[in-house]
C-alpha cells in the first residue's frame, strides 16, 4: 500500500468517527427529546462535551490534515470537491468549537443552576443547530464521493439548496411551549 493510499485511509477514517459519531449523538437527542426526562436528554449533552475533546475535535483536525495533504500527494489540487470540501470542513469545524460546544456548555450550566426542565429549550435550539451543521457535513460526503467537476452546476446548486434550508430551519424561531 501507498503512501497516498494509506493517507486516504486516515482521512476517510477520521471523517467517518467526526461524522458518524455526532450524526449517532443527534440522533439519539431526536429519539429521547419525546421519550425521556429532562435529565436524560442532558446526558446527551453531557457525553457530547466529553466526546469532544477527546473525539470530535481530533478526528477533524486529522481529516483537514490528511484531506490537505492529499491535496499534493494524490495530486487532486484545487478541484471543487476539494475546494468547497475544505471550505465546509473549516466552517464545521470552526461552528462546532465556537458555536455548538459553547452552547453545549451553557445548557449544563443552565441545568445545574436552574433544574434540567430549564434546559430544554436550550437543548432543542443545539439540537436544530447541529442538524444544519450535519447537512453541511452530509454535503461534504457527497462532494467527496461524487467529486464533480465546475462545471456540475446543478450539483452544487442542489446541494447549496439543502445547506439553505437546513440552516432555514435551524434559525427559524422557536414555537412558544404552552
Amino acid at each position: 500500500m501507498d503512501f497516498a493510499t494509506s493517507l486516504k485511509f486516515a482521512h476517510v477514517l477520521a471523517a467517518v468517527l467526526w461524522v458518524g459519531g455526532g450524526f449517532a449523538t443527534i440522533v439519539a437527542g431526536i429519539v429521547l427529546s419525546g421519550r425521556s426526562t429532562a435529565q436524560t436528554q442532558l446526558a446527551i449533552v453531557q457525553a457530547v462535551v466529553l466526546l469532544a475533546p477527546r473525539l470530535f475535535i481530533p478526528a477533524s483536525i486529522l481529516t483537514l490534515a490528511t484531506g490537505v495533504t492529499l491535496l499534493f500527494v494524490a495530486g487532486w489540487g484545487w478541484q471543487p470537491f476539494t475546494t468547497f470540501g475544505l471550505a465546509g470542513v473549516l466552517f464545521t469545524a470552526t461552528f462546532g468549537a465556537l458555536v455548538l460546544g459553547p452552547s453545549c456548555e451553557r445548557a449544563l450550566k443552565l441545568a445545574d443552576t436552574h433544574g434540567a426542565e430549564a434546559a430544554i429549550p436550550s437543548l432543542r435550539r443545539v439540537q436544530r443547530l447541529a442538524m444544519m451543521d450535519y447537512a453541511i457535513q452530509f454535503a461534504i460526503v457527497f462532494l467527496m464521493v461524487v467529486k464533480p467537476g465546475w462545471q456540475d452546476f446543478a450539483i452544487f446548486s442542489g446541494l447549496a439548496a439543502v445547506v439553505a434550508l437546513a440552516a432555514l430551519a435551524a434559525f427559524r424561531p422557536m414555537p412558544r411551549l404552552a
